[in-house]
């Protein structure tokens, strides 16, 4: 329990401004402790200030002031009033040795130490003690109010004042520390052009892998050197005008001024904010706080040309529990010229701004006052079309923003600040998340655009995990793997994104892979095998016609399904093997890329007539059977040294090959490389294919062998 303050005597100019600090530290709230470590300094020197025997300098009063919420112009004339009348008619003076120094650590101490030693004494008693060296007035204020006189000035003071030899020695050692006293910076304290973006919290951009030739996102779009860690920037309408950011910053920094961007997460409010200080005002020193003390600590020092950062302004207001930002220290460093950004939610900001209800407490009181002394410009999440023509302009020098133009998951600034964090998740996930992240994945790459269902995602699942991760799946696998699958990115973005259902608000239809996460992962994954739980899955749960239908093209196409079975009675009762197996026959490759057209020789690419045109009539012939067992029989010719049997297989399989291709969405040359390499790894290992053991199947006796249908048909 704090000790209760000693009584103020109401007489005098000196107790009144004491009686007066006293109130405003009980409506603020605050300890004697809380103020000395918020200004920084002892408690003795806030007790002093408190205990009406002297007048506290102008700097603590400023910092005392700033702390408690007070008026800083109205307490500047309470003080110069006081410091006018101070005059002989001061309290008893205290005995020299009653003066505590172990506390001075500052040149602020040293002064209030010097202060409570003088109390008592008007100029002129001290004047006349120190002949025949004396202290002029002049001398004696400037003591009192900066606390650094020279080591020969405090001599003569303290003798002045009847300080014997013994208390000389401690009073030098007071004088040695304070003027050595270096005060503390607050850390974060920069220049704004040597601002760190990524430390201030600009999200990091989307990595968009060096090619050549074609940019990766679109031949249209040249490829273009990524330099530095930024993207280019794109202006936002927000950024200019009138009651654009540069123009209340310009303003601010005449006056000083409270900027605050409101938007939703990841729509560009820190960038259009960093932009613009370095626009702006580029040599400001720019502070970083970590929390609201060093807020408090700079609003206590004056400063000037000061910017402090305030990112995501909701961790400084608080939650209205009283520990939060203090409108006080606002106009403080107002009143002081700083300028203040700040970035925060639409929905924050409702709640900061919104009234209680009558009878309610009021929680965002003090928030809502810093508020009020805002600029507020809002960040739309949409680009308009200027910003568009921008981007677009801003896309020919940087295939980031090229990249993030194309994605309808997001706008371009999430696009650019999520994608990174989405691509971090997916190579973070266990591998129960990753199973479920890599089934939703391979059903969009084979065509799949209806929201996957949970229960297709649950039944597809367990094929991307080992025997061992099956064995030891908890009970929870699945529950635990959506969640994290699930969860928002920067309030945005999520690996995968429930979409509604059609029959009301809040129902969830299914789960729609993120854009730029199923473009990179794709990619990774165009080789990789689709076990055989995934098309089960595709086939039992798919609800929409059309996916349903690619499906099942995709699943002949890849040796999951014969052409004549029913899909609503077809089993996954195959193993692995056996559909790598069947793949073998269901991917080969072109033999001859010349075309033989009217005697004459056409140098056209089979695959690229069949990437164009629909499935040739013999793969939905209902006389299938015979042709498995044509292809069988030129296969055993082919092992037999019948180069003429393996052009004929290439020649009959080479256009279901091409139709594979096309189902994955392979560009001509991606194509025509994946068709050739399936053709030579099938020629060199002719001699490991035994007799078929059913229906489209080759046994295969190399495990070498089957690896050639993951390298052959991009799945």
């Amino acid at each position: 329990m704090a000790r209760p303050e000693i009584p103020v005597d109401p007489n005098g100019p000196i107790a009144e401004f004491a009686i007066g600090l006293r109130a405003l530290r009980e409506q603020a709230d605050l300890s004697i402790g809380q103020i000395a470590a918020m200004v920084h300094c002892s408690k003795s020197t806030i007790s002093r200030a408190l205990s009406g025997r002297s007048l506290p300098n102008w700097e603590v009063t400023r910092a005392f002031v700033g702390v408690c919420r007070g008026d800083i112009g109205e307490w500047h004339a309470r003080w110069m009033r006081a410091q006018m009348t101070v005059s002989d008619a001061m309290s008893v003076p205290p005995e020299p040795d009653e003066v505590d120094l172990d506390v001075v650590r500052s040149p602020e101490d040293l002064a209030a130490a010097l202060k409570a030693l003088a109390v008592g004494r008007s100029y002129a008693q001290l004047n006349r003690a120190a002949q025949p060296e004396g202290l002029p007035p002049s001398t004696l204020s400037d003591m009192f109010r900066h606390g650094r006189p020279s080591e020969r000035t405090l001599e003569v003071f303290v003798r002045a004042c009847g300080v014997d030899r013994r208390q000389q020695v401690a009073w030098r050692a007071a004088w040695q520390r304070a003027m050595t006293f270096e005060p503390p910076k607050p850390a974060g304290m920069v220049r704004v052009a040597d601002a760190d973006p990524r430390r201030l919290g600009v999200h990091a951009a989307i990595d968009v892998p060096k090619t050549s030739g074609a940019s990766v996102t679109s031949p249209r779009v040249d490829a273009a050197e990524v330099v530095g860690e930024l993207p280019a920037y794109v202006e936002r309408d927000a950024d200019s005008g009138p009651g654009g950011m540069r123009a209340l910053l310009a303003r601010a920094v005449e006056r000083g001024g409270l900027v605050v961007l409101v938007g939703g997460s990841s729509v560009g409010k820190t960038r259009s904010a960093y932009e613009a200080l370095r626009t702006v005002m580029p040599e400001w020193r720019l502070l970083h706080p970590a929390d609201v003390g060093q807020i408090d600590q700079a609003a206590a020092t004056s400063p000037s040309r000061l910017v402090v950062w305030l990112d995501e302004l909701q961790r400084y207001l608080g939650d209205g529990g009283g520990d939060g930002l203090r409108v006080g220290t606002v106009r403080a460093l107002l009143d002081a010229g700083s300028v203040l950004v700040g970035t925060l939610w639409p929905d924050r900001y409702a709640a900061y701004t919104a009234p209680p209800a009558p009878g309610e407490l009021d929680r965002y009181a003090e928030a809502r006052q810093i508020l009020g002394l805002a600029d507020i410009v809002l960040v739309a999440a949409d680009f308009s079309p200027a910003e568009q023509e921008r981007a677009h302009a801003a896309a020919q020098a940087d295939a980031r923003i090229a990249l993030a133009l194309e994605s309808a998951d997001y706008g371009l600034t999430q696009t650019i600040a999520a994608a990174p964090q989405l691509v971090a998740l997916w190579r973070g996930a266990a591998p129960y998340a990753a199973a479920v992240l890599a089934a939703a994945v391979d059903a969009t790459r084979l065509g799949v655009h209806s929201p996957l269902s949970p229960e297709l995602l649950r039944v597809a699942a367990p094929g991307y995990c080992d025997a061992r991760q099956r064995a030891i799946a908890p009970a929870n696998w699945f529950e635990a793997a959506m969640a994290y699958a699930t969860a928002s990115v920067q309030g945005g973005a999520a690996l995968l994104a429930p979409v509604a259902s059609h029959g009301g608000m809040g129902q969830v239809d299914g789960y729609l892979v993120a854009d730029y996460l199923q473009q990179v992962v794709g990619r990774q994954r165009r080789t990789a095998r689709v076990p055989n739980t995934t098309w089960q899955a595709l086939l039992d749960h798919l609800t929409d016609p059309a996916d349903l239908a690619q499906i099942e093209r995709a699943a002949v196409y890849h040796g999951f399904l014969h052409q004549d079975a029913d899909p609503s009675h077809h089993r996954a009762d195959t193993s692995d093997d056996d559909v790598d197996r069947a793949a073998l026959l269901a991917v080969p490759r072109y033999a001859d890329k010349r075309e033989h057209v009217d005697g004459g020789v056409k140098d056209d690419c089979v695959a690229e007539q069949a990437m164009a045109a629909d499935p040739p009539p013999e793969l939905i012939s209902p006389d299938r059977a015979a042709r498995r067992d044509r292809v069988a029989g030129l296969l055993q010719e082919a092992r037999q040294g019948r180069r003429e049997a393996f052009n004929l297989i290439a020649a009959e399989l080479t256009p279901l090959l091409c139709q594979v291709m096309r189902c994955q969405g392979l560009d001509k040359e991606a194509a025509e490389d994946a068709i050739q390499t399936i053709w030579l790894t099938l020629l060199r290992h002719l001699d490991a294919i035994t007799a078929p053991r059913g229906p489209g199947r080759v046994a295969g006796r190399d495990r070498d062998a089957r690896s050639m249908a993951g390298t052959g048909h991009p799945t």
